[in-house]
């Protein structure tokens, strides 16, 4: 393949045609969403707004400083079709040996002062100067391709940024990878996500977890974003040492059971075809790890794509370089990069790599499918290109650079223009990419915690040939051979998508189900995981139940912090004591370990009670997750060996503020809704006394020691369950109950209020 002459002599011209049909080009490409932040199609407006001292002393930081303080600031977000403006933004620079550089890069935190608080759904902000890249289009284009290929990847577009109302330049917007990322793209959000930065090389370090937390130029190499009170690392552990320490014979199968494999290759074909020489695969740099809880699998995301498309700092002609070895380069040492070098080492997915290279260059990396991205974007930007006064400061960029970049190289550390980097890149390629061939990846997917009546079985397969996609179960009936379907109808996504699935109703009596998946194609069957998934099946009572929740707690129970949660209460309903080690609570069956309760014993006949308020912090006895008011489940699980068993579930509907629901009585299979709630205590007694709407809240309550708070001072009496008074009170801010016996009273004001007291 050549370039284009005409091209070349004639770009000027080639520009404004490609201006003329440009939307009909984009058309399909360009998805702009008008409510967002990031509009591809338009350059927005930033205004930032900080008093002077703390822009000096932002302004000021260097490489030698620390970029991690947060600067209070205001924000306006100016687009064709909409303005917002927000208080209390947290600003400060980003990036390492950028520091220093005259034109800065910013992270914006909107919730850093305000939780919560966000810009058009966002809560972070990257403004990249990508000052090394005179068309400033480089990442943004990478990341552009990723999304069209269906990766989960930044979003991004471009701004005019003016600081005080002093112009700082054109900047590249990025989303950044956080949380929010992950609510965005994920169907589960609560797996672990590591940012992976220089050195991190995925070598394995022993299977302690905390030998993966080790510390490089300041912060982890394997940084944990997310669960950050947790900060278990067991997962990355696990996934590192089946990565490194899987015998070849096994390494497909283990690593199908722990890794995205698929995407993987779809990603680093990219990275070899753009350049990346700044990722894992080169620079065991700039990626994010995540634990994909409806997979079950870690998944691959890229981080940091400027340095691509011919941009080079050391020296190698990446242009040219093997598709197949780019982690053995020398200027790296040749250090072993486990996840690319041994992933490239299967015959098979080495295939399916060189299938996604072709596919790439076909549809993404080619002269014309950038011709359209950049020259319908390079208008957009040239105008306030020519005002930037930072723009040539780094490196002497003219803003005939800018113009030109789609073709010229600038020279230095850029050394090709996008089009002539990709004709020498497909170039190299033509000579050593092997020829395709069949090949097949597959994977189950691994979202069957102990399932109520129906098991779902999943797979993703990956195939350049027709397959037979079957489910092979044995239950107690014997095995079975049960087909499965892409056909959006099984539980399998939508039509056509890959992912394969099936149904199978629990029948009476099953108590596990084993099962694998088979494919058949031309090629040869493969079937995973190689060992059988062991999933329970229904409910294994015993005698520990849910006796009683509440998710609309506004006045009922207060906790030590005076914080109104929801909560729930458990009973043994038999005669013997029972050891909580073992047992967990959960809001999503697909996930029983949300919760482990605290080591502690309850009699038979007892009570004991939770916080479901998202606090772990806040003690043992305080779950990290909480309950819909809207509805939802709640279950009951005990772990024994590798196997998770069942033992109570409740689907419950919204409920109203201060309501419960609970059993009637205790133990028994009927529920209802309870106007007095009786958390901790006996469900046996239920709306014996007039219920009013109080505005009286008192803490704690649960009380060990026997002092309850009020939050204004009142007058009345406490009463057992029997409508003794035990208590009176006289214009008075607390009540002491501590020479009472545990158990539930009722406390009336003589304004006619009624609150329920537990004492421990």
């Amino acid at each position: 393949m050549k370039l284009s002459m005409f091209v070349k002599e004639h770009f000027g011209l080639f520009i404004i045609l490609s201006l003329l049909f440009s939307a009909v080009a984009h058309s399909q490409n360009i998805v702009s969403d008008t409510n967002s932040v990031f509009i591809e199609d338009e350059l927005v407006r930033i205004n930032i707004y900080l008093n002077q001292t703390s822009l000096d002393s932002l302004l000021s930081i260097n490489e030698s400083g620390t970029s991690e303080v947060l600067y209070n600031s205001s924000l306006e977000f100016i687009s064709s079709n909409q303005e917002y403006t927000i208080s209390n933004v947290g600003i400060r620079l980003r990036g390492n040996t950028s520091l220093s550089a005259p034109k800065k890069s910013f992270k914006l935190d909107f919730n850093a002062f305000i939780p919560g608080q966000k810009l058009l759904g966002v809560e972070k902000l990257n403004l990249n100067a990508n000052q090394n890249d005179p068309s400033l289009f480089r990442a943004a284009i990478s990341w552009h391709i990723l999304r069209d290929m269906n990766l989960p990847s930044t979003r991004t577009n471009f701004a005019k940024l003016f600081i005080n109302d002093n112009f700082m330049g054109v900047y590249v917007v990025t989303e950044h990878i956080d949380e929010e990322f992950i609510k965005k793209n994920y169907e589960k959000d609560y797996g672990n996500l590591y940012k992976c930065l220089w050195p991190a090389p995925l070598h394995y370090l022993g299977d302690d977890p905390d030998a993966y937390k080790f510390e490089s130029n300041g912060r982890r190499a394997y940084d944990l974003k997310t669960n950050k009170f947790a900060d278990d690392y067991s997962d990355l552990a696990q996934f590192i040492s089946v990565l490194n320490n899987t015998s070849d014979e096994d390494f497909v199968c283990k690593i199908e059971s722990v890794f995205n494999v698929a995407d993987y290759l779809k990603i680093i074909a990219l990275d070899v075809l753009i350049g990346n020489w700044d990722g894992y695969a080169g620079n065991k740099n700039n990626y994010y790890l995540y634990y994909n809880p409806s997979t079950g699998l870690f998944d691959y995301i890229p981080y940091d794509l400027d340095n691509t498309w011919g941009i080079d700092w050391l020296d190698e002609a990446w242009q040219s370089e093997s598709p197949y070895n780019w982690a053995s380069n020398t200027n790296f040492g040749g250090d072993f990069r486990p996840l690319y070098d041994r992933i490239l080492a299967v015959q098979e997915y080495r295939n399916l790599f060189t299938h996604y290279l072709t596919e790439i260059i076909n549809n993404w990396f080619n002269e014309q499918f950038v011709l359209d991205y950049i020259s319908f974007r390079q208008p957009l930007l040239y105008e306030a290109i020519i005002q930037d006064v930072y723009y040539p400061l780094s490196y002497g960029f003219t803003h005939d650079d800018f113009q030109n970049s789609l073709i010229d190289a600038w020279g230095e550390h850029v050394e090709y223009g996008f089009i002539d980097w990709i004709y020498a890149r497909i170039e190299s390629l033509n000579s050593q990419l092997d020829n395709e061939m069949s090949v097949l990846v597959l994977h189950e997917i691994s979202d069957n915690a102990p399932v109520l009546d129906t098991l779902k079985i999943r797979a993703q397969v990956y195939a350049l040939e027709n397959v037979q996609v079957s489910a092979l179960v044995d239950t107690e009936d014997g095995p079975q051979t049960i087909t499965m379907f892409d056909d959006g109808l099984h539980g399998d996504g939508e039509e056509n998508d890959g992912v394969w699935g099936v149904k199978i109703p629990v029948l009476p009596g099953w108590l596990s189900v084993d099962y694998r998946v088979q494919v058949i194609t031309d090629n040869s069957p493969r079937i995973a995981p190689c060992s059988p998934v062991s999933a329970t099946v229904g409910i294994t009572s015993n005698d520990l139940l849910i006796n009683e929740l509440m998710s609309l707690n506004a006045s009922v129970v207060a906790d030590d912090f005076f914080e109104f949660d929801d909560w729930c209460e458990l009973y043994n309903s038999g005669s013997n004591s029972i050891e909580l080690n073992g047992f967990y609570l959960t809001d999503n069956i697909s996930r029983p370990d949300k919760f482990k309760l605290p080591q502690e014993v309850i009699q038979g006949g007892e009570h004991t009670f939770y916080w479901l308020d998202k606090d772990p912090e806040q003690g043992e006895d305080h779950a990290p997750f909480k309950l819909s008011s809207d509805g939802e489940e709640l279950a009951l699980f005990e772990k024994e060996g590798n196997y998770w068993h069942l033992r109570d579930y409740i689907s419950f509907g919204s409920i109203q503020e201060d309501i419960s629901y609970g059993r009637v009585v205790d133990g028994a299979s009927q529920w209802q809704w309870f106007e007095i709630p009786t958390p901790n205590s006996s469900n046996h007694i239920i709306d014996i006394i007039e219920h009013s709407n109080s505005v009286l809240k008192l803490w704690p309550n649960p009380t060990a020691q026997g002092r309850i708070n009020f939050s204004d001072k009142r007058s009345g009496s406490i009463y057992d369950l029997l409508g003794n008074k035990i208590v009176e009170f006289i214009n008075t801010d607390f009540v002491d109950i501590s020479s009472s016996p545990p158990g539930l009273y009722m406390l009336k004001t003589f304004q006619g209020e009624v609150v329920c007291i537990i004492r421990r």
